[in-house]
C-alpha cells in the first residue's frame, strides 16, 4: 500500500522495494536483468538477494522516498533479521553521485554499501560504481558502464564488473537496445564469465 503527498514524499508499506536498491544501481540490472539476477549478491538489497536465493525469505516493512533520498526498514519473520536501507543522489555541476547503506541485524550485524558516480561522455553517459556486498557474504566489486546511442533508434551498453579479490573473474556484458516506438523496444544482451557466455533477446515496456 502506498501514499503519496502533493509535495512527493512517498510512503509505502506491505513488501516494499528497498531503499538500497532505489539508488547507484548495477548497470547489468538495466542490461541483462537475468545475468544480474543470478548474482544478486552484487549490488542489490540484502531483501532482493535473500528473495532470491533463500527459501521463505519474506521481509515485510516499510518506506520513506523524497527528492532524491530513501529509506526503508525491512523484518523477515524466518530469519529474525531486520534490514534497515538509505540512499540517495546528489547532483553536481558536472556529475551526479548515487551512495547507499544498509546494514542487516539477525545474529550478527553486517553491511552493504555503494558509491556510483555519474558522468556524460561524449555521446553517452558513464558511470563507476563500487559495490561492497558484506551482508550477501560477497566480496568488493567494481562496476564500470558506458551507455551511448547509435544512430537514432539503437542504444549499445558496454559494462565490466570486476572482483577486487578476483580479477580474473570479471564479468563483460553488451547490450543493446533498439526502439520500436512508444514504449516499446527490442532488447539484446551478451556476458562471459569463467569461460562462461550467456545470451538473451526480448521485448521491453517501459512504464
Amino acid at each position: 500500500m502506498t501514499w503519496q503527498t502533493v509535495q512527493g514524499d512517498r510512503f509505502s508499506v506491505g513488501n516494499p522495494r528497498p531503499a538500497y536498491d532505489l539508488f547507484a544501481r548495477p548497470a547489468l540490472t538495466d542490461v541483462f536483468l537475468s545475468a544480474a539476477l543470478e548474482r544478486s549478491e552484487v549490488g542489490l538489497s540484502r531483501a532482493t538477494d535473500g528473495t532470491i536465493t533463500e527459501p521463505k525469505y519474506l521481509p515485510l516493512g516499510a518506506s520513506y522516498t523524497r527528492n532524491g533520498a530513501a529509506m526503508s526498514l525491512h523484518y523477515v519473520e524466518n530469519y529474525d533479521t531486520y534490514i534497515l536501507g538509505v540512499s540517495g543522489r546528489m547532483d553536481l555541476s558536472d556529475m551526479s553521485v548515487d551512495a547507499a547503506l544498509e546494514l542487516v541485524d539477525g545474529d550478527t550485524t553486517k553491511a552493504n554499501a555503494k558509491l556510483q558516480l555519474n558522468r556524460d561522455l561524449g555521446p553517452g553517459a558513464a558511470s563507476a560504481s563500487l559495490f561492497y556486498s558484506g551482508a550477501n557474504a560477497a566480496g568488493t566489486e567494481l562496476e564500470l558502464a558506458y551507455r551511448h546511442p547509435v544512430g537514432g533508434r539503437v542504444t549499445l551498453s558496454e559494462i565490466v564488473s570486476v572482483p577486487l579479490s578476483e580479477p580474473d573473474q570479471a564479468l563483460v556484458a553488451l547490450g543493446a537496445q533498439v526502439g520500436l516506438g512508444g514504449a516499446w523496444s527490442l532488447n539484446a544482451a551478451a556476458s562471459y564469465a569463467d569461460t562462461q557466455s550467456a545470451f538473451m533477446a526480448g521485448l521491453r515496456l517501459e512504464f
